[in-house]
């Protein structure tokens, strides 16, 4: 972000030394943890994340503090990525390690793509075990046709867009709104109500 900010001045997440906001992947995991709850409430009634079963797929700059986080508030992991140096962390975590190409099966009760996108086709929808899927990474969908077919498997699925937004609330928070980390971190929460489904349609329809 640096070297575009040498570019042009519309840039955000330059280093805080720079003027910048700084990383926004914890921010982003943060937001993330919010829209877990909004899914599990919707999924099972209920808006706990301790003890049901999480499949992490990615263990990036974003996917780890995802994981780091859910490990906190006592939920289960089942991860994977394609570092195999990464599987350090699961140890840490005490998460199940699954090979990639095995991650969509895995039983989870929802799935947490937090790296490529594309992932969610016409060939890997029916390889699904969860009863949701939720995460920050771009673009999961491969088109939007895939939505129907999670619909037609009773599959929640909650938009990218929406569940990844806490990193640019916070980048937009403190370079152009100039809010402080307080204010922030009250705000970060209420993606919740953003992807609960009374303001916002998660659930496709055939």
């Amino acid at each position: 972000m640096s070297v575009i900010g040498e570019r042009t001045v519309h840039v955000c997440c330059r280093p805080v030394e720079e003027g910048g906001s700084g990383d926004s992947s914890l921010h982003t995991a943060r937001g993330t943890l919010a829209a877990l709850g909004a899914v599990a409430e919707e999924a099972f009634g209920s808006s706990e994340l301790a003890g049901r079963t999480f499949g992490v797929i990615g263990l990036g700059a974003v996917g780890a503090h995802v994981a780091r986080l859910l490990n906190r508030v006592g939920a289960r992991l089942v991860v994977t990525d394609i570092d195999p140096a990464t599987r350090r962390l699961a140890e840490e975590l005490g998460a199940t390690w699954v090979d990639r190409d095995d991650a969509l099966a895995a039983e989870a009760v929802i799935l947490v793509p937090a790296a490529l996108g594309g992932l969610l086709t016409a060939r890997t929808v029916p390889r699904l075990r969860c009863a949701a899927v939720a995460g920050p990474a771009n673009n999961q969908l491969d088109e939007p046709a895939t939505a129907r077919l999670l619909a037609a498997r009773g599959i929640l699925w909650a938009p990218d867009v929406v569940v990844s937004a806490g990193g640019v609330v916070h980048a937009t928070g403190v370079e152009l709104r100039r809010e402080s980390a307080e204010h922030l971190t009250k705000r970060l929460p209420r993606i919740t109500a953003r992807v609960s489904p009374t303001r916002l349609r998660v659930r496709c329809r055939p």
